[in-house]
């Protein structure tokens, strides 16, 4: 497993246990990551609705029958899902992630709700290997701050949207949070959003409505 790999599941388990940063690197630090399964069931852990509030999240996207959208860091699907009934049968939503264990993982859980329209693509850190001209929407929920070269990694999203396309992140607000990754690993809203204009992206629309992230929708 290698490092960018180790955080993403450090950050899962800071995700909703609020536990203490310093406890839980320590505790990375000397011991084996828990398994798949135990990642999959931080990352499911229904009390995240609460603060997440998946459903508000996709119907302020509104998305359209038809419509392709990436999810950039799926995990186990907790949007994917959603998206995949959201663009419906003529849609298609591209699940990407460095997790072979949690694609395959995603794909049982479309065939047992069936759903045909998910395409799971094994990404790496430094590319989410999404072909040109490919996709409406890239979306991107907690999984910013883990790309460890943004700047170079931006292109490759500017070249995956079509024409007008729109580029979704979702992140914590770069303060102490119950819930979430430690303030060092975070990025800022301003931070995240200089980023985004630099790599030519502008932002177009931003909601309030989730606690303890901020939600800003930019397009190329």
């Amino acid at each position: 497993m290698t490092r960018y790999q180790k955080s993403i599941w450090l950050f899962a388990v800071l995700l909703l246990t609020g536990a203490p940063a310093s406890a839980q690197v320590e505790h990375q630090e000397h011991h084996p990551p828990q398994s798949t399964a135990r990642y999959i069931e931080i990352l499911e852990d229904p009390s995240r609705d609460a603060w997440q509030q998946p459903q508000r999240v996709v119907s302020a996207l509104g998305l359209k029958p038809g419509e392709v959208v990436a999810d950039l860091g799926s995990g186990p699907g907790y949007f994917t899902l959603r998206f995949a009934r959201a663009v419906g049968p003529s849609g298609k939503v591209y699940a990407i992630d460095i997790s072979q264990e949690m694609l395959d993982y995603l794909e049982k859980q479309a065939h047992a709700r069936g759903l045909s329209n998910i395409q799971t693509i094994l990404a790496e850190p430094h590319d989410p290997k999404l072909p040109p001209d490919s996709v409406d929407l890239i979306f991107i929920c907690d999984t910013l701050h883990h790309i460890p070269d943004r700047p170079s990694y931006y292109p490759f999203l500017m070249r995956a949207l079509r024409p007008g396309g729109r580029l979704v992140n979702i992140d914590f607000h770069k303060r102490p949070l119950p819930v979430g990754p430690p303030v060092e690993m975070k990025i800022s809203r301003a931070e995240m959003v200089r980023e985004a204009e630099a790599a030519g992206f502008h932002l177009e629309r931003q909601y309030g409505f989730l606690k303890y992230q901020y939600f800003l929708v930019f397009r190329r």
